[in-house]
């Protein structure tokens, strides 16, 4: 068999091929995704079901001259493969590798980063009616997935693209999945894609019949028209983006080179808005992936499992944040009927299978609907159930305005539980989750909460559970639960108060959730050199506890806060103004987080060291201050500790 996918450099090399080779290079996209997947880990079955779609459109479209806007992005492997980035595959979302999405400083293939669904058909919608206005010929592509385009913002996008009728294409790629199985009235809807058989034209069959008959032909004409409309609604699978202002074709099948070449050929002439619904399956060609598509929508070692290391029957695996939720969600949805549970399409990444399961009237999916989600757990707790939207922080974004103006001015106890909340590792700066404690703590009326161990958490999630008209966010890592940390002498958790970890002297590491044992750990080492940093555990971001910081403030002469959030507006922030609002004296201050710039993909630890989150920065910045007016040496040489000029532009990768 010979190797197309080693002569692919560029996409006109794909124009190059017959249907016949195009079906062998398929094959070794696939080979080349597999084992590389299994490998590094990434999204599988997204990028197995989408090789086809992607040849056909580079092999007919001219890009990147035409735009092709990817929704989410997950599924651009054979995308990448064929886009020059091939001899850098082997590198797929490590350090300084190639970005597992798409991302417009790698390539011009790229034309946005895209991370999170719903956003291609504004994106190419927005192309286009530049174009327009440039009188451009550029044809504009949004490939979307048929559980993205149930997201409010997709149907803005279609809504607003019928109307001013740019030449856009937007691809349904209907795999009857998205990370879940997809959930809702739009889902069923697209099940009846895969039923019927396409709608060509009722009613000018009707009228051709009927024009055929003396007289009454004509003066059946008007009532045909009503007839005729109904009817279509009963049939036509796409009447609902005709109404949008769409021309409506498919459903085609997938898989099929030839006829989907054939279609794009057809449709590139068309040159006003197009919907072409596309049937693909997740995982295809490779069988496991075909029968469980949950399990590969991304992983890693599947082909050959390494064997699991002898565990001791004395030392349980670790437990995860995720997994610390869901014993939380069951162990007081058993005593507390007012619990009910909030996804926005992520029951399984956020830990919420088991409540679906055993719990099924509590627990709603309301899709990839944030905005939604949001707005729909306030009216839950205007009754005085007591909802927990769990989501992802990343994905909390997308519900900004509904936070603020559907859950914290109504006065309503949404409680917030953000999984992913700091670095998220390999999926890199559309999904890390370090934004939410600058963007919820500036609005009134929210208590905002991190545990550093599973005590704190129990803790936070009683508290939260009690609160009658205060959301609540509980924020929380994508890790284990720490397990050596001290006991807390505190019997009951009240809210805006932190509590001493480790009595010291001189420096206060004030840390904030994932980063108190990071803390605790750097305060250990440094004992060892006669460092003795007290180490407090804030809890809470907001209220901050003011009063116990005047009670450092007595005896130390200097504070660090610490966050695994960004410094612009975070825990650092909140802990200054409240030093500043009741005259709180330090000698110095010093913050360390996440600098002012996206951070890029790989491992949590090269991230943390990158960002200076790691043991040895924070040691060094302790031993920094520890050195008082400065009359002696720091032991350690001096470090960046803000990370604010070691860390580049970190979207561009190193192959770029």
């Amino acid at each position: 068999m010979s190797d197309f996918l080693s002569r692919i450099n560029h996409p006109h090399d794909v124009k190059k091929l017959s249907i016949d080779e195009l079906g062998t290079l398929a094959h070794q996209i696939r080979e080349k995704i597999l084992e590389t997947v299994d490998r590094n880990g990434g999204h599988l079955g997204s990028n197995l079901g989408t090789v086809e779609l992607t040849l056909a459109l580079h092999y007919v479209y001219d890009l990147p001259h035409d735009r092709l806007v990817w929704d989410t992005s997950h599924q651009t492997y054979p995308h990448k493969l064929i886009t020059g980035r091939r001899d850098n595959f082997h590198k797929l979302r490590q350090f300084g590798g190639i970005c597992g999405f798409c991302n417009h400083q790698e390539s011009v293939f790229d034309l946005f980063d895209a991370g999170h669904a719903g956003t291609a058909v504004s994106l190419a919608v927005g192309t286009a009616a530049a174009d327009q206005i440039r009188r451009d010929e550029h044809k504009s592509i949004a490939v979307v997935g048929d559980a993205s385009i149930a997201a409010g913002m997709a149907f803005e996008g279609l809504n607003h693209g019928g109307e001013v009728k740019p030449n856009v294409l937007v691809i349904l790629n209907d795999n009857n999945m998205s990370i879940d199985h997809p959930v809702g009235a739009l889902s069923e809807y697209f099940s009846k894609f895969r039923t019927r058989p396409i709608y060509q034209d009722l009613k000018k069959e009707i009228h051709d019949s009927v024009s055929k008959l003396p007289i009454v032909g004509k003066s059946l004409d008007s009532a045909i028209d009503k007839v005729a409309g109904k009817v279509k609604g009963a049939l036509v699978p796409g009447v609902l983006f005709q109404e949008l202002g769409f021309n409506y074709y498919g459903p085609v099948e997938g898989h099929d080179l030839a006829s989907l070449i054939k279609m794009f050929q057809d449709l590139k002439t068309i040159r006003e808005p197009v919907l072409l619904h596309v049937k693909t399956e997740k995982g295809h060609g490779f069988e496991d992936a075909c029968k469980d598509p949950v399990k590969y929508h991304a992983l890693k070692n599947f082909r050959n499992p390494q064997p699991a290391e002898e565990k001791k029957p004395d030392k349980p695996s670790p437990k995860s944040f995720s997994n610390a939720f869901t014993e939380l969600m069951h162990e007081h949805a058993r005593k507390d009927e007012r619990l009910v549970a909030v996804t926005a399409a992520m029951p399984g990444g956020t830990g919420l299978m088991k409540f679906k399961t055993e719990f099924p009237d509590r627990y709603f999916d309301v899709g990839i609907a944030e905005q939604h989600g949001c707005a729909f757990s306030t009216g839950l707790a205007y009754t005085g159930l007591r909802p927990v939207f769990a989501v992802y922080s990343t994905f909390l974004q997308r519900a900004y305005d509904q936070y603020v103006h559907d859950v914290c001015i109504q006065e309503k106890s949404v409680i917030f539980c953000m999984d992913r909340a700091g670095l998220a590792g390999e999926d890199g700066w559309t999904h890390h989750g370090v934004f939410d404690i600058a963007y919820m703590r500036c609005i009134p009326n929210v208590i905002l909460m991190a545990p550093a161990d599973m005590n704190d958490f129990r803790s936070m999630f009683q508290l939260a559970i009690d609160q009658s008209t205060d959301p609540v966010g509980i924020r929380y890592p994508k890790g284990n639960v720490p397990e050596d940390l001290p006991t807390s002498d505190d019997p009951v958790l009240q809210v805006g108060k932190g509590e001493v970890l480790l009595e010291g002297e001189e420096v206060v590491l004030f840390a904030y959730g994932s980063m108190v044992e990071q803390s605790y750990k750097a305060a250990m080492n440094l004992r060892e050199r006669g460092i003795r940093p007290t180490v407090v555990n804030a809890r809470f971001a907001k209220p901050i506890d003011h009063e116990l910081l005047a009670e450092l403030s007595k005896n130390h002469s200097a504070l660090i806060t610490l966050e695994e959030g960004v410094l612009s507006g975070g825990f650092g922030s909140a802990t200054v103004e409240a030093c500043l609002d009741n005259d709180i004296q330090f000698s110095k201050i010093a913050r360390i987080g996440i600098p002012d710039k996206f951070i890029t993909f790989g491992s949590r630890p090269e991230l943390f060291k990158l960002c200076g989150l790691d043991l040895e920065t924070i040691e060094a910045k302790v031993e920094e201050l520890w050195s008082g007016s400065g009359d002696s040496k720091p032991r350690f040489p001096k470090a960046d500790y803000l990370a604010s000029e070691r860390v580049p532009d970190t979207r561009r990768s190193s192959l770029s």
